[in-house]
């Protein structure tokens, strides 16, 4: 099991008996035996993680229904990055071998430190992941991943969400590039104004107040006692659920510092709202006009969600209209069936950002490898030449992406913090 961000516990258990054998077993994985939290899915069928492994939950008879005009999204503009956002090509399922722990790969690192907030008056948990083979005499580009509410930093560390194989693994593959990654702790109340937590405004002023202390403590932090290449193509902002809704107010405030933005089904709350949950948002802004970058824009924006999120719901929906709306560069794409507590919700985007950042898009040897992933229309799936590897699964590449002119940017700035 594990904890959503904003549901308590969510127990899985499984639905029916695995078999001796199973689709897996044909292509030379396991079957699952433990779990039927869906981590991918391909044509073969869905696929789940065990002891780090992946292995077959079901298989699917039929095309799936993927990424389509309806749900992708790109928006362009011109920067000192031009056509960048172009490049990007979200696929809605992360392949399940980028998922498992593979013999010669070496992965990330994780340190659990402590520093002093001015922010908060007080020594707070950081935990930083540094790449394979980490060296003082390198620079390294940052990635500040956020989690969601009521949880820290090690939530988004859990095996099922693959934020230390995902990475490994493409940086092995040459299809990352290497990078820091940095978990920290949102809830960073100014001193006098811890509350318990609760699904209210009080307690989501510690989240609202983290800029604060990311901007003023974490990040010279890490430039003193990290080798850290500075500059905001070097720095990236990303995060699930609350997570991803201070993604986007963080890279709103300071476009000018981050210049990658991830929000993993964002939660509510940038604008005045409603939710089932906590009632009433006040909204960090509070006008859908106010959604726009002050000044030059990330060189990529993106938005995903679940289409069955039974959490957040359309609100990261709602995110990707303001944008568009105002004129704001982006990708906005919908992973097909996933809830909010599905781990799909979590791998998908890690994937499509990770491979996807520091201009890692550029570079001649960010070439199709060895496995690829399904996309296809609704209506019909579209295959391509397959390629041969030991243990893997047949798979489809087929992407279509609405673009859309640009029209006169907005040119307020965003709201003030």
């Amino acid at each position: 099991m594990k904890f959503n961000s904003i549901l308590a516990v969510v127990g899985i258990t499984l639905a029916t008996k695995v078999s001796a054998e199973c689709f897996a077993n044909k292509l030379g994985y396991p079957c699952c035996t433990q779990t039927n939290e869906i981590v991918s899915i391909d044509e073969n069928g869905k696929w789940g993680l065990e002891n780090g492994q992946i292995c077959g939950i079901e298989e699917i008879n039929n095309s799936l229904p993927v990424i389509t005009d309806d749900n992708i999204w790109l928006q362009r503009r011109s920067t000192n990055w031009k056509g960048y956002m172009d490049k990007v090509k979200p696929t809605e399922f992360c392949p399940p071998e980028y998922l498992e722990m593979k013999e010669g790969v070496e992965y990330p690192k994780v340190e659990n430190i402590t520093y002093y907030s001015t922010t908060t008056e007080s020594k707070r948990p950081l935990i930083v992941v540094l790449p394979p083979n980490y060296s003082k005499s390198k620079k390294y580009p940052v990635l500040y991943l956020l989690h969601g509410i009521m949880t820290d930093g090690s939530f988004m560390l859990q095996e099922g969400f693959g934020t230390i194989t995902i990475p490994g693994n493409l940086i092995h593959e040459h299809k990352a590039k290497e990078l820091i990654m940095v978990l920290p702790n949102q809830y960073a109340p100014a001193p006098g104004t811890e509350v318990e937590p609760a699904l209210n405004e009080k307690y989501f002023a510690g989240y609202n107040n983290f800029i604060n202390d990311l901007i003023n403590d974490i990040m010279p932090y890490m430039k003193k006692n990290y080798s850290i290449a500075t500059g905001k193509e070097n720095t990236a902002i990303a995060g699930y659920s609350f997570g991803g809704r201070n993604s986007l107010y963080i890279a709103l405030q300071r476009p000018d510092l981050f210049g990658f933005v991830g929000a993993f089904s964002p939660a509510p709350g940038l604008l005045p709202a409603d939710d089932i949950f906590s009632g009433h948002h006040i909204g960090l802004y509070q006008e859908e006009k106010e959604i726009h970058y002050t000044g030059e824009a990330p060189y990529l924006t993106m938005i995903s969600c679940g289409t069955n999120d039974t959490v957040v719901g359309t609100f990261p929906e709602s995110y990707h209209n303001a944008f568009a709306k105002n004129n704001e560069d982006h990708v906005w794409y919908q992973i097909t069936g996933a809830d909010h507590i599905d781990n799909v919700s979590v791998t998908s985007p890690v994937y499509n950002f990770i491979k996807s950042i520091f201009g890692q898009l550029n570079e001649e040897k960010n070439k199709p490898g060895k496995s690829t992933i399904k996309k296809t229309i609704k209506t019909k799936t579209k295959k391509t030449k397959s390629v041969k590897k030991t243990k893997t699964k047949k798979v489809v590449k087929n992407t279509v992406i609405k673009k859309v002119k640009k029209t006169k940017t907005n040119s307020k700035g965003a709201k003030s913090n």
